[in-house]
């Protein structure tokens, strides 16, 4: 199984952006993509992830959007992550996370195990928490571990 620490790469993780509007905000988390040698075609790639935007904008409770695409585009499976300096108002609740992920088409269950685990990660109270306060890539990426470890136990 795949973990997030070896799919979520320090350089994908952005702190404290500011974006008006979410459609602005994956962008930017998005564009923190762009020369990851897993992504294999660029344009077709992003054009993949525009075209999953425009049939159905993912914005969850606990302050989450997650954009996601299956796709050829990747040879293995992609994920940035981005928290807003404010959050964005916008139903059901306001973004304050987003997490971009690119999977390749042959991998529904890693995919599927991937959000679950998020999911969870989220529902926790004290692990969001470490997600709000992180100030360095490297605390972002030990909340996610943690929830991980959770999992496992």
């Amino acid at each position: 199984m795949n973990r997030i620490r070896e799919i979520l790469l320090p350089e994908h993780v952005l702190l404290d952006l500011k974006a008006n509007s979410r459609e602005e905000a994956v962008a930017t988390v998005a564009d923190s993509l762009h020369g990851d040698p897993r992504i294999i075609d660029w344009p077709r790639f992003l054009n993949s992830l525009n075209e999953c935007e425009h049939s159905g904008k993912i914005n969850l409770a606990l302050g989450l959007t997650l954009s996601h695409n299956r796709t050829r585009c990747v040879n293995s499976m992609v994920m940035a992550f981005g928290r807003m300096a404010e959050p964005i108002p916008c139903d059901p609740s306001a973004i304050r996370f987003i997490v971009i992920i690119g999977i390749p088409e042959t991998m529904d269950a890693d995919y599927l195990r991937l959000v679950g685990g998020l999911m969870r990660v989220f529902r926790d109270h004290e692990l969001r928490q470490r997600l709000e306060k992180g100030e360095a890539p490297r605390d972002i990426l030990d909340a996610f571990e943690q929830g991980e470890k959770k999992l496992g136990s």
